[in-house]
């Protein structure tokens, strides 16, 4: 069973998190090993319990993972919904912008639809069009964030390859 918008935080931040899960999968079928080719780095709120965490997700500009492949190093989001956030997206913006100056960096998005899916990549320029496409409507959770603020969020296309 997945978590909805009507459960509280606590209620949907315990338990696994398929996505991670997946990514894991994912890394360790292309014979990647933690440590050597990449690094768990993200905020993880299903691991870290703080009081007041959602702070550092708001202010700690980190991605779910850093892989490093084919002689490039990629800032990777992953994500288990088609559900992009306006924060996940300014956040791998600001990454990318941060990154821009060096060709080796690619910032981007790998969605997993399951445990055991193959992940689509969307890239930071990628998302940059989805963002801006005026045909794709941002869409608002029906709860607000804990500044009171609407959560806007558009829904990922999804492609075959």
């Amino acid at each position: 069973m997945s978590n909805t918008y009507q459960d509280s935080y606590e209620s949907r931040n315990s338990g696994d998190d398929m996505a991670d899960k997946a990514m894991l999968n994912y890394l360790e079928s292309q014979g990647l090993k933690e440590y050597q080719h990449y690094l768990r780095i993200g905020t993880d709120p299903k691991v870290n319990k703080l009081d007041l965490f959602w702070y550092a997700t708001e202010i700690l500009l980190l991605p779910d993972y850093i892989l490093v492949k084919h002689g490039k190093i990629f800032f990777v989001e992953v994500k288990g919904t088609t559900k992009l956030k306006a924060s996940d997206y300014y956040k791998i913006q600001e990454m990318n912008w941060k990154g821009s100056q060096y060709k080796e960096v690619q910032v981007g998005l790998m969605y997993f639809s399951s445990v055991d899916s193959k992940p689509q990549w969307y890239s930071a320029d990628k998302l940059f069009d989805i963002w801006k496409n005026p045909d794709i409507k941002v869409e608002y959770y029906p709860e607000l964030d804990f500044k009171g603020n609407k959560k806007p969020y558009k829904v990922l296309p999804l492609y075959k390859g």
